[in-house]
């Protein structure tokens, strides 16, 4: 259904305005960029650094139910990061949660140092690109070594309190990804994907310490980089952050070899592990399923994930968690 008051498109010339207000500097340039689901700015001050400014998307554009409230959870989510003094992470500069200034919510983070991977990417050598996945990896571990207080949402609004069980939270989250695929008629095997997450719910709860997780993390576009030595300086997008097991991120589905040795540890040591990590594979080609259907225009290989969909569903099925 259509919204009653969708948000409108902001004029360059309205974003210019809420730029130098915020930032309190005369001389900002600003240029939209694409490649985001949230229509996105980047805002440039004479000092050199960038900013990012983001908004709702055109309410043409069909959203699954998680990703409706990603300007909150962004949010909350620098302002988680800015209590980790071993992390370097943008600011949350302006959160503005009506339309009044811009037609739509609006969120301004930064400053930014270095440029967006996904300009640079094509330039760069082997051994440059090498260098950039080992320095994701090292910037990825130090995020999960930020510990939250339950399972779930960042921010306990509404009454929300999270839970001691990660196996909740994340059926809780397969769960409203598989009615989006339900309302929208996709063809999947629902009740079979229920049921082995149900099975290996033990395996799940394994999980004691919430962690700070980026669920869609990796894409070239999100992340800033330092072409001079080679290394991550920061993440544009933490809308997708919550409390729950890092493994989870997108960064873990088809690691580089790189991005493990920055890393350290990947999950594929006992059993345990492994059940989780299908699991997780199955939550993401899950996702690019559904994403596809709600918005075939957008980047992801359909039948390459439902292909993993079904090794992870054939590999869980012959598995027993303790």
């Amino acid at each position: 259904m259509m919204p009653a008051h969708p948000p409108r498109s902001p004029d360059l010339s309205a974003v210019q305005r809420a730029a130098s207000n915020a930032l309190q500097a005369k001389a900002v340039k600003v240029e939209k960029i694409s490649g985001y689901l949230y229509r996105t700015y980047r805002l440039t001050t004479s000092e050199g650094f960038f900013y990012i400014l983001r908004t709702r998307p055109s309410y043409n554009v069909r959203l699954l139910q998680r990703e409706e409230g990603r300007l909150e959870a962004e949010a909350g989510a620098l302002q988680v990061l800015s209590r980790a003094p071993d992390l370097v992470a943008a600011r949350l500069i302006e959160y503005q949660s009506t339309n009044v200034v811009l037609g739509s919510f609006y969120l301004i983070s930064g400053p930014f140092s270095g440029s967006i991977f996904a300009d640079v990417e094509p330039s760069l050598s082997r051994q440059a690109l090498a260098s950039i996945d080992k320095s994701l990896g090292g910037y990825v571990r130090r995020l999960s070594a930020v510990t939250g207080p339950a399972f779930g949402r960042l921010r306990r609004s509404d009454g929300y309190p999270g839970s001691p069980s990660w196996a909740r939270i994340f059926i809780a989250m397969l769960e409203t990804l598989l009615r989006d695929g339900e309302d929208a008629l996709i063809n999947l095997p629902y009740e079979g994907i229920r049921d082995v997450a149900r099975r290996h719910r033990a395996s799940l709860d394994l999980i004691k310490v919430p962690r700070l997780v980026i669920l869609e993390l990796s894409a070239d576009e999100n992340v800033v980089v330092d072409v001079r030595d080679h290394r991550v300086t920061g993440l544009l997008d933490f809308s997708t952050a919550f409390w729950g097991d890092p493994y989870m991120s997108d960064c873990f589905y088809k690691p580089t070899a790189s991005f493990a040795e920055g890393f350290g540890k990947l999950p594929n040591g006992d059993a345990e592990e492994r059940i989780r990590q299908y699991l997780y594979v199955l939550y993401h080609s899950l996702l690019t399923v559904v994403k596809h259907c709600y918005r075939p225009s957008e980047d992801g290989d359909e039948l390459a994930a439902r292909r993993d969909l079904t090794t992870a569903m054939r590999a869980l099925s012959q598995v027993t968690s303790r």
